[in-house]
């Protein structure tokens, strides 16, 4: 969701890696082609033609980054397509760099797609077949254009996006500071906001792009509608994904902000459809930014090249479904997985994977991670949370390129407001392929408080690497709209979703479980107050219990995939 790529993503993609032969020996641009939308407003794109060919199946592109952001690389990608085969058109969006209009995010991407495919599918050097691809925002203005049904849209390619925006940037109630924050202020700007100064420790919240010397419209709008479910409504399509008829192919990464949205998303048009076949699954060792493709680790992991391999699934996917040709896409499986540590591609006939079984591991006394329930009570895990000073994990990093950006998390671990649990040495491999979840059973003296959890795979040598973390901001445990505050002292059942993963924890490596009450600033701060969302100046301390006893037994359910 990033709005450029960092440099390093900018410097090392000159061109777009490709294991397949070109199809056209070049390509040409022509630019300022002008679309009219339903209601007078004229959106500017970009045409990428394989040069010597006059009509070809078109790939759509509709984003808000600026069609000549050189950091963007919309000509390098235009001119991929059109080497491959295919015509690329690229357009600003609605408000964005040189189409007209106003930008709200979100709200137009329906009609404007609609509106658009309809216009590509009847230009001379289109043949009347239209895709569309592209990543975050751009993956979502494929989702929503898809839902109109546009005649000539015969399939989409979306990466790194959710239907329903709210579930992710407010991920179980938590609000994505890090990422979604400077988004949303950048968005005020035509092009290009000065982010330079946004200080992310600064209260209240919702003065945070006034402080920076930003505007600020579009950023404290989403914090006072953060939890209204009318506002988000306009701003999602999650309520019309059965709309959605034609072949897709969803593509993200372990390490990505939106992989649980998108995973969410796939297995819902596994029900929905009566030919789940056309419906297809891409899931990388990959963050937002795709950053391993540049550093060729997941973390701490390292890793093979994968860029190859990505953008040939893309081409396949195309060729299949756009084009008409009968490669065999999807026919080892319509779902495709790296696993990281294995580092290998595997298949499978849906997500999660048939075979997968869940098992729970159990928080116990003594910070004993085991597959043994707790028998008899045990006294709780007691920690203070205090928002003046959090587990500052993120601050200062991009956690759109979590691969890069995260390291080791020992000193992490070793916090006293952070609780770790720990299995035994592992005797054998232990591949870990499917969602993941935990339940928490926990208290507070706070009215509101945040519990965060980390699942870790811990080395030899004592290296900590992230497998996966969840958040829940206690008050909306039932409704992710409506708080209901805690009783202090109270314990409740609080389930957190940890997204998934396929990932080979080794023999004699430990599986870890961190909990604590914040990751800041990749989630914003739980000020413990029960104050209305973004208001808070003041904080409070909260004492944290963590029960494990047999009426209360805190665990984690790992997706562990049979031996191979």
């Amino acid at each position: 969701m990033s709005y450029h790529p960092t440099g390093a993503h900018a410097e090392a993609l000159v061109t777009i890696p490709s294991g397949t032969p070109d199809r056209f020996g070049g390509s040409r641009r022509v630019g300022e082609l002008e679309t009219r939308m339903r209601d007078g407003c004229v959106l500017r794109s970009d045409l990428y033609m394989p040069v010597g060919c006059e009509r070809a199946a078109t790939i759509l592109i509709r984003q808000p980054y600026g069609r000549a952001t050189p950091a963007m690389m919309f000509a390098q990608i235009g001119s991929f397509w059109a080497r491959k085969g295919y015509a690329c058109v690229v357009q600003d969006v609605r408000g964005k760099f040189s189409s007209e209009g106003d930008f709200d995010p979100m709200v137009h991407e329906a009609h404007d797609g609609f509106d658009t495919v309809d216009w590509v599918g009847r230009q001379p050097w289109c043949n009347g077949r239209v895709g569309m691809w592209g990543e975050s925002y751009y993956g979502f203005t494929s989702l929503a254009a898809a839902t109109e049904q546009p005649p000539a849209l015969v399939c989409i390619a979306p990466g790194d996006i959710a239907s329903d925006r709210h579930r992710i940037w407010f991920r179980q109630g938590a609000f994505l500071l890090n990422t979604i924050g400077p988004w949303a202020i950048a968005m005020d700007s035509p092009e290009y906001a000065d982010l330079s100064r946004i200080d992310s420790w600064h209260r209240p919240l919702i003065e945070m792009a006034n402080a920076a010397g930003q505007r600020g419209r579009y950023f404290q709008t989403l914090v006072e509608h953060a939890y209204d479910p009318d506002w988000w409504a306009k701003r999602g399509v999650n309520d019309r994904l059965d709309r959605i008829v034609i072949p897709v192919l969803f593509w993200s990464g372990w390490y990505d902000n939106y992989t649980s949205g998108l995973l969410a998303d796939f297995e819902a048009l596994q029900r929905l459809r009566p030919d789940p076949d056309r419906v297809h699954l891409l899931v990388g060792p990959w963050d937002h930014e795709s950053s391993s493709e540049q550093t060729d680790r997941a973390i701490c992991v390292p890793l093979p090249p994968t860029g190859v391999h990505r953008w040939d699934t893309y081409q396949a996917f195309f060729d299949r479904y756009l084009m008409g040709h009968d490669n065999g896409f999807g026919a080892g499986g319509r779902v495709e997985y790296f696993t990281i540590g294995a580092n290998e591609w595997r298949h499978s006939p849906t997500w999660p994977p048939p075979e997968m079984q869940p098992t729970p591991f159990y928080l116990r006394s003594g910070g004993v991670l085991t597959p043994e329930a707790p028998e008899a009570p045990e006294s709780p895990d007691c920690y203070r949370y205090d928002p003046a000073d959090p587990v500052a994990q993120t601050v200062g990093l991009n956690c759109w390129a979590l691969c890069t950006e995260l390291g080791d998390r020992q000193q992490i671990d070793k916090r006293s407001d952070v609780i770790t649990y720990t299995t035994e040495p592992l005797a054998a491999d232990v591949e870990l392929t499917g969602p993941i979840k935990a339940v928490l059973y926990a208290a507070s003296s706070a009215l509101d408080t945040d519990f965060t959890i980390a699942l870790v795979d811990v080395f030899e040598d004592g290296t900590a690497n992230q497998i996966q973390d969840g958040i829940i901001r206690a008050a909306y445990r039932d409704d992710r709209f409506q708080a209901s505050p805690l009783v202090p002292g109270r314990v409740y059942a609080l389930t957190i979703d940890l997204a998934g993963t396929s990932y080979l924890v080794k023999a004699g490596h430990r599986v870890r479980v961190a909990v604590s009450s914040s990751c800041f600033d990749r989630y914003d701060r739980n000020p413990n107050t029960g104050e209305r969302f973004g208001r808070a100046v003041d904080f409070q301390l909260a004492e944290q219990e963590i029960h494990h006893s047999p009426s209360h037994p805190s665990h984690i359910l790992l997706p562990i995939l049979p031996a191979r």
